[in-house]
């Protein structure tokens, strides 16, 4: 059997290419005509982290769209890589949901967070943030700074184990969930 290629001479194949570069010029373009209420619809089915990854540095429209409607990221489970970028891409000061971990897929994450964001001057806005896994040397330097979150409204800290953490004081707090050892002393109630 023999095969059928298409042979081009010089000049067919150079009408044939820019033919396609204009087609293809074209249909890249109609992506951008799509309103703007048809992303957003499209962004309800994807996470904010997936979002900025996804979106960000395509254009000033896509920036406008994601600076406004991403506001709660949750980095549990999420590359270094799609950490790093999501952070940089994005305006922390207008978060108002954090969740970081510790766990096996995202070691040292809340410390890298920490020292390249300090909470007191980035994000201390929050309504919302959970640190999960947090080791005890972390949360030695993490809890007192919680004391700046003025706004926090609900507080997660999972599995943390400590005998030395210091008191936690917020006084708009109306949610909090702490898992932890033995070791709970350093946590007290006060209404």
């Amino acid at each position: 059997m023999t095969s059928k290629r298409r042979h081009f001479s010089p000049f067919s194949w150079n009408t044939y290419k820019k033919t396609f570069q204009k087609r293809f010029k074209r249909d890249c373009t109609l992506l951008e005509r799509l309103p703007n209420e048809l992303f957003l619809e499209i962004f309800n089915y994807l996470s904010d982290v997936d979002i900025v990854y996804a979106f960000s540095q395509l254009n000033h429209r896509f920036q406008c769209l994601i600076l406004n409607c991403c506001n709660t990221f949750d980095f549990k489970s999420v590359s270094k890589t799609k950490f790093k970028l999501v952070i940089q891409e994005h305006n922390t000061q207008r978060w108002r949901s954090l969740r970081l971990s510790d766990d096996d897929d995202t070691p040292g994450q809340i410390t890298l967070f920490s020292q390249l964001f300090p909470f007191v001057k980035y994000v201390s806005q929050l309504e919302t943030l959970s640190l999960i896994n947090m080791k005890p040397k972390t949360a030695q330097f993490i809890i007192p700074q919680m004391k700046i979150f003025t706004h926090l409204v609900s507080l997660t800290i999972g599995s943390i184990c400590g005998k030395d953490i210091s008191t936690l004081e917020l006084s708009s707090l109306k949610y909090l969930i702490i898992r932890s050892c033995k070791h709970s002393k350093w946590m007290k109630v006060r209404n």
